[in-house]
């Protein structure tokens, strides 16, 4: 549901009154009660809801319920208008729906509540602080500040305030739907997560957010689907529909439907068919309901016929009221309806009914004729007795008063010499002598009065010649209206002359007038035409230099206008041009704000420090309608780039080799983090447990006589099987016994049986053969059980990665050992590494890589298995073996990778941040402690992608400049710095600098 396509409440009302002033009826009619009565509800369980509020003492959730849309106590105060109760009354009359009685106590209680409140502000922001503070009332802190807002729309800081809680929490419903999304069985589905977030107002439908936008589109797919029901319900239902039956509850169903689709705004996405059927409905249902209303219209006029009507206290004529009743019969007629019969005697009854009526009044008039006629009869003959006894005397009176009604000086000078003698003879008192008296008189004053007309003309004619005529138009004006009424004061056959020279002199003045007016109206519109285009130019301007320029040009055509409308020629153009005037003025207004508001988001800008707010701020400028074409392009490109922007150290990772990446993931401690073996891993260290060759390997030190007491040679041997010696043979000269020697031949392999090696001592002292010292366990056995064994556990169960390193470094130490034994463990070991050779840190030294290399050179660990058991090794070491097993590598590697970790683990942890922005003309403004050496990145105004900033590269304008910021605030260099001081190796040289990341290159 669109919250923004409810009717407003004075809309309500002005169309209510329009349609009591109107006796409007008919289906649109019906559909306005039914709005007025759905919004009067609406209001009642809001009043209701938001009065148990207070009651609980919730003020703020009472204050964040009113501040919903459409604003609560605003919204009845429109509802409660003065013509309630008339339309109540005509809802009554014609079956419209009737609206509830607007809960009036409710209002007055919540504003006094409100209003009770005292500081409102400060006790809504305190509300908003603590909101922010708690963890779980994000949604609740954007409602509180959103009512600040409202409020107080000229507080600046809650405005913006209101615009991040926003962006927050637009990203914070993304989150959400994509959680929801991923798992199996959410808590609450995407949709009901969408719904929640919509319900507050939030813009979800402008984010970018491809799971989002499909949430959005199947949530108002499936409303569509269930408003696409109840019309298909409507129109099922509505199939037979006939006067006869219950044409009044498809009515209540077809207004709610059509209520819902237009609060909805989805008329528009019905299927065209069943939109056309829809719209079949409502043509069958104006068509009764007007047949329906047409009755109850003309019963009310056969009522006000029968009981007499009043309008403001005066009775109206009961011809009138017929006129109306003939009026709607016509009317019905007209539009096809037929009048039932029983309405028809109805109306015949009225009608005779207004018929008797008229009767007496008729009787009246006629009375009264009668007795004038008899009183004119009467008085006629009482004349005629009259003038038979002064019958000359009558004569000439008669043909005085008769010239005198022809109002012609001739005839009357005429009359007056012809009945010379009998005004002569008539007494000084009679009527003919007064007569006659009256005309010479009047013949008197119409000879000065011709004169004065004349010399009016003559003054007219001076002043309407004249070079300043028309700006005395107010005075010639007057002297015409004069000259006009004295004319109508002589005689008609008098001044005849004068009227040609004054109907001349007019024309020629009107003439005159019309060619200046006309000039004026030219110069008016050439004027309001100006003003239109350059008003249309400034609300095209492309910058505010040119908006400036067209604006005081727009502004003195303004003032121009507004001087020529106060002339006397514009009295006509002046209710048509004041509205224009005022529009410019309010347009350039308007646009003026939108530049300062314009300048403004620029300025907040420029001030940004963070990444995500300088991207809301760009989306803010980017939404400005006056915003030139190619800033506005430059725009679109980077914010196109908006989730690529959050994605930046994934998509621009500075550690380019895949397994190093792996190895390195953010926010941990390379050496300090334990590793996870692979299968391969586990697969080689397994092979390398519990092997026969090196856990149960015996030794004994040989000497060899040739008679001397002492040995000619003495040297160590490996055996199978612990030595056994026989029982002695003692005879006159020696003493004889034997060894039973099982060892090794010179490929390592065991040998098939025991040996019998006599020893023999001679009487004389004298010694002959070898002599074997009693057998222990090999020093290699001991060592493998004692230490490789042990880092080999240590290895399964999650070593840390210098084990291996001091498992070598160990070996190095066992120079008692096999040399072939120790170069063979160093063999397994090194090329278990290699297995990961960035997890084991084999990657980062050098030193271990070139004693690896030196390893390799021999035939493999495979082969020299037992390589250490053969009995030429004992006696004679391999030279290759026995220099590598004297080679020795000490903390070199340690250092190594501890200190080149170090550097990766610190570009892995570190982020972008904001470091700058590109200007209009495609320069860097970075901010002042970003050091200029540092690598920057932006976005490729050629490719549209981020990428760093290389020289003479063209970058898009206004895009935010980033820098990788490490851990702890140093600049690569100094890390860089730091690391060779504390490892004492140059990295900056090979083979080092081969291997630093790319940030440090």
């Amino acid at each position: 549901m669109i919250a923004s396509a409810y009717p407003e409440a004075n809309r309500l009302a002005y169309r209510i009154r329009t349609a009591l002033t109107g006796e409007s009826t008919g289906l649109e009619t019906a559909k306005l009660a039914w709005q007025q009565a759905e919004a009067v509800d609406r209001a009642n369980k809001a009043l209701h809801e938001a009065l148990k509020l207070i009651s609980d003492g919730s003020l703020l959730d009472c204050l964040l319920l009113e501040n919903n849309h459409p604003k609560l106590l605003e919204t009845a105060r429109s509802l409660d208008h003065l013509t309630v109760a008339d339309w109540k009354k005509r809802c009554e009359i014609f079956g419209w729906r009737v609206a509830a009685p607007l809960d009036h106590e409710s209002v007055s209680k919540i504003q006094t509540a409100i209003e009770t409140q005292s500081d409102l502000k400060d006790w809504l922001f305190k509300q908003y602080r603590a909101a922010v503070r708690s963890k779980n009332e994000s949604t609740r802190a954007f409602q509180i500040i959103e009512l600040i807002a409202a409020r107080f729309p000229d507080d600046a800081n809650a405005q913006e305030e209101v615009a991040a809680k926003r962006a927050q929490l637009i990203e914070q419903a993304t989150a959400e739907i994509k959680d929801a999304t991923e798992q199996l069985l959410p808590a609450e589905t995407p949709k009901a997560i969408a719904h929640r977030y919509v319900a507050l107002g939030l813009p979800l439908s402008d984010c970018h957010d491809a799971t989002l936008a499909s949430t959005i589109a199947e949530a108002a797919a499936d409303h569509l689907d269930a408003l696409a029901d109840k019309v298909r319900s409507v129109v099922d239902n509505a199939k037979d529909l006939t006067e006869s039956t219950n044409w009044r509850e498809i009515e209540s169903a077809y207004l709610a439907c059509d209520y819902s689709l237009a609060i909805n705004e989805a008329r528009g996405e019905l299927p065209t068919d069943l939109r056309d059927e829809f719209e079949k409905v409502a043509t069958q249902l104006s068509r009764i309901r007007a047949k329906y209303e047409s009755s109850i219209s003309i019963r009310l006029a056969i009522i006000e016929i029968r009981a007499g009507k009043e309008n403001k206290g005066k009775p109206v004529p009961i011809a009138n009221r017929v006129a109306k009743l003939k009026s709607l019969e016509s009317q019905a007629l007209k539009t096809g309806n037929q009048i039932p019969g029983e309405l028809k005697n109805e109306i015949k009854s009225a009608y005779t009914y207004a018929r008797r009526k008229r009767l007496p009044l008729y009787g009246s008039i006629a009375a009264t004729l009668l007795v004038l006629v008899a009183s004119f009869l009467f008085l006629s003959n009482q004349s005629q007795e009259r003038e038979a006894a002064e019958s000359l005397q009558a004569k000439a009176l008669a043909a005085l008063q008769a010239t005198e009604q022809s109002g012609n000086t001739s005839q009357i000078r005429t009359a007056l010499k012809t009945w010379e003698e009998q005004i002569s003879l008539a007494k000084p008192d009679s009527s003919l002598a007064n007569q006659a008296a009256l005309l010479t008189d009047w013949l008197a004053l119409q000879t000065s009065l011709e004169t004065e007309y004349e010399d009016s003309i003559a003054d007219l004619e001076k002043l309407a010649s004249s070079t300043d005529a028309l700006k005395n138009a107010q005075a010639i004006e007057v002297l015409a209206n004069d000259l006009r009424k004295s004319r109508a004061d002589l005689a008609p056959d008098l001044g005849q002359g004068a009227d040609l020279r004054l109907g001349a002199l007019l024309a020629d003045y009107q003439e005159r007038q019309a060619a200046d007016l006309d000039k004026n109206q030219r110069e008016l519109a050439r004027f309001e035409r100006e003003l239109r285009i350059a008003a249309n130019n400034a609300t095209q301007a492309k910058s505010r230099a040119e908006f400036e320029r067209l604006q005081t040009a727009a502004e003195a055509r303004v003032q121009t206008l507004n001087a020529l409308l106060q002339e006397d020629f514009a009295v006509n153009s002046r209710s048509q041009l004041t509205p224009l005037l005022k529009s410019v003025t309010q347009q350039l207004k308007a646009i003026e704000t939108k530049w300062a508001a314009l300048d403004n988001a620029w300025l907040q800008l420029a001030q940004t420090k963070e990444l995500t707010p300088y991207l809301a701020q760009l989306e803010r400028i980017h939404s400005f309608d006056i915003l030139p074409a190619e800033q506005k392009t430059a725009l679109s490109q980077t914010l196109r780039l908006k989730e690529s922007f959050s994605n930046l150290k994934s998509s621009q990772n500075l550690i380019s080799n895949k397994e190093a990446s792996a190895a390195f993931p953010a926010n941990q401690s390379y050496l300090d983090t334990r590793v996870e073996l692979s299968e391969a891993e586990q697969s080689y260290l397994t092979r390398l447990q519990e092997l026969d060759n090196f856990a149960n390997v015996y030794q004994s030190t040989v000497q060899y006589f040739e008679g001397n007491a002492e040995p000619q040679s003495e040297y160590r041997i490996y055996l199978v099987e612990p030595i056994s010696k026989s029982d002695s043979e003692q005879n006159e000269t020696s003493v004889t016994f034997t060894f039973n020697v099982r060892g090794f031949d010179e490929f390592g392999n065991p040998e098939p049986a025991p040996r019998e090696i006599q020893f023999i001592s001679r009487a004389d002292g004298s010694f002959w053969g070898f002599f074997y010292k009693p057998s222990t366990l090999s020093p290699e056995s001991e060592y493998y059980q004692r230490t490789i064994s042990n880092t080999l556990s240590h290895l399964l169960a999650g070593a840390n990665r210098f084990a291996i390193l001091d498992q070598l470094t160990d070996l190095e130490k066992q120079t008692d050992l096999s040399p072939a034994f120790r170069v063979y463990w160093q063999q397994q070991f090194i090329n278990f590494t290699k297995l990961n050779s960035w997890k084991w840190g084999l990657a980062l030294s050098p030193s271990l890589k070139k004693h690896a290399g030196m390893l390799d050179k021999l035939p493999n660990a495979e082969e020299n298995e037992r390589l250490w058991l053969s009995i030429i090794e004992q006696t004679v070491p391999s030279p290759d073996i026995s220099v590598l097993a004297k080679e020795e590598l000490g903390e070199l590697p340690r250092k190594e990778i501890t200190a080149l970790s170090r550097l990766y683990q610190n570009a892995a942890n570190g982020q972008y941040l904001l470091a700058g922005y590109v200007l209009a003309d495609g320069k860097l403004d970075l901010l002042d402690d970003t050091d200029p050496n540092t690598p920057l990145w932006s976005v490729n105004a050629l490719t549209g992608s981020i990428d760093r900033i290389q020289e003479n590269r063209q970058l898009t304008p206004f895009a935010p400049v980033l820098i990788y910021s490490l851990p702890g605030g140093d600049t690569p260099q100094k890390q860089l710095e730091k690391a060779v001081f504390a490892s004492g190796l140059k990295l900056r040289e090979p083979p080092y600098a081969q291997l630093l990341p790319a940030l440090y290159k």
